[in-house]
């Protein structure tokens, strides 16, 4: 597995870069200053006042310049998300709900404001130190399943645990076997991805998500390369693997039904938060 780490980053940050750059190309978010000013979302589950909330925003803005100005992609977003609890981010394409993810998770930077996440701020991070951060803590799901295409399903659920270091070789393929069983995909170890179904592949990416215990897991779209069948498959897998976890769940999506899954939705238009609720 020598090379795969370097390989494996660089996805990462690629995936994020996909985001902004997809949501920078839609012009309508140019407008989004004058959307009238959105209104905080906070998530709570009537936690006790002394626990921080797993990931606190304040005033948190992203822009990027392009040929004709400035683009808001988004714009003084305050959120605020309890451990154990599931968010959907909704919006209608180029909204800023995967910008917005991406910043969460600590793959882009912000123009301005603050993101704590596990009650670290990022802002104050370097990128070696976010990826540290994320490394121990953090499990992603991707639209497009981002496996490594040289590596088996075994090989690609054990890369997470192979660059966070400290974990003796026979525990990382013990855990990882463990869990490509969990999502049914025990006889298929030493399947490469080219071999492998788009919904195998998302079990695959599902297991590899889990595979470090995270406390948070982002999903981005993670059926949205599915056909319907497969992709309610996957989602009710990922639901129960979370549950089992106790992590904490943030996902973006286009669906409705998935949406109304979780505890709470946070609707974004035009780079702003549009709704308010408890649950």
């Amino acid at each position: 597995m020598a090379g795969a780490a370097g390989a494996a980053i660089a996805v990462w940050a690629n995936a994020s870069a996909a985001c902004a750059g997809a949501v920078a190309a839609h012009p309508a978010i140019a407008s989004s200053a004058s959307v009238a000013r959105g209104v905080q979302f906070t998530l709570s589950l009537s936690m006790p006042n002394n626990i921080e909330p797993v990931i606190e925003v304040r005033g948190l803005s992203k822009r990027v310049k392009d040929a004709t100005g400035e683009l808001i992609i988004l714009d003084q977003i305050d959120l605020s998300i309890e451990k154990g609890s599931s968010v959907a981010i909704v919006g209608a394409s180029g909204s800023g709900k995967s910008t917005l993810l991406g910043l969460l998770a600590g793959l882009d930077s912000a123009s301005s404001g603050s993101v704590r996440l596990l009650g670290r701020d990022l802002g104050a991070l370097n990128e070696d130190e976010r990826a540290a951060l994320r490394s121990g803590s953090v499990g992603f799901v991707f639209q497009s399943f981002q496996l490594m295409p040289h590596l088996t399903a075994l090989e690609n659920v054990m890369l997470p645990l192979e660059l966070r270091g400290g974990v003796p070789h026979k525990d990382i393929t013990s855990r990882a076997r463990d869990l490509l069983e969990q999502v049914g995909l025990g006889q298929r170890t030493a399947h490469y991805p080219k071999l492998l179904s788009g919904g195998e592949q998302q079990r695959v990416a599902l297991a590899r998500a889990f595979v470090t215990h995270p406390a948070i897991l982002f999903a981005d779209e993670p059926t949205g390369s599915l056909d319907a069948a497969t992709g309610y498959a996957i989602i009710d897998l990922m639901f129960e693997m979370n549950r089992r976890n106790g992590a904490t769940l943030i996902l973006v999506t286009h669906d409705t039904e998935l949406a109304e899954r979780c505890d709470a939705t946070v609707t974004i238009e035009a780079g702003r938060i549009v709704n308010s609720l408890s649950v």
